[in-house]
């Protein structure tokens, strides 16, 4: 009787969590639908602090910490999200994609790079990274070889055609 009990407390527990990660949930979405960027990032930062390792709460406060206007806070979440989920090439093209905003171009080339190891299908990727690879290294041929991939990919890809010509 009382193993049953103990399940059944176990298991309230874990239904309770879950609705109330819904409800959060539903409550951040509802906020960032009426651009209500800092009210969703209150809200998902409870999700984060009752399941510090909800990948997903992490990537939602990452968009609306770069809707809020802060880049490195999005940074920070995107770098806690790859912690968490280290085979998404989505969170490395965003967080590349927010070093690039900001600058911080070494980081930038490394995470397109990774995006480019784990969806090399991705044309965005091998178009900044050949960006970058201007831009750092000024490596006209580590560039085209980037905008050859890229247009393999997509064809129709206009920033790298119009990059292809400025190069040759």
């Amino acid at each position: 009787m009382r193993f049953i009990v103990s399940c059944f407390f176990f298991c309230s527990t874990l239904t309770y969590g879950q609705s109330e990660r819904t409800i959060l949930y539903a409550q951040a979405t509802e906020f960032g639908y009426r651009n209500q960027f800092k009210e969703a990032e209150n809200i998902l930062s409870q999700v984060i602090a009752l399941f510090p390792n909800d990948s997903m709460a992490y990537f939602d406060r990452a968009i609306m910490r770069e809707n809020l206007g802060d880049t490195l806070g999005a940074i920070s979440d995107f770098t806690k999200e790859i912690e968490i989920d280290p085979k998404s090439a989505d969170n490395y093209f965003l967080r590349g994609m927010l070093y690039h905003k900001t600058k911080m171009y070494n980081e930038a080339l490394a995470d397109f790079k990774k995006v480019n190891q784990l969806d090399a299908g991705n044309a965005d990727s091998h178009y900044f990274a050949a960006q970058l690879f201007l831009v750092l290294e000024q490596n006209k041929y580590l560039a085209k070889r980037q905008l050859k991939k890229c247009l393999r990919i997509n064809s129709a890809h206009e920033e790298a055609m119009k990059l292809v010509l400025q190069i040759s």
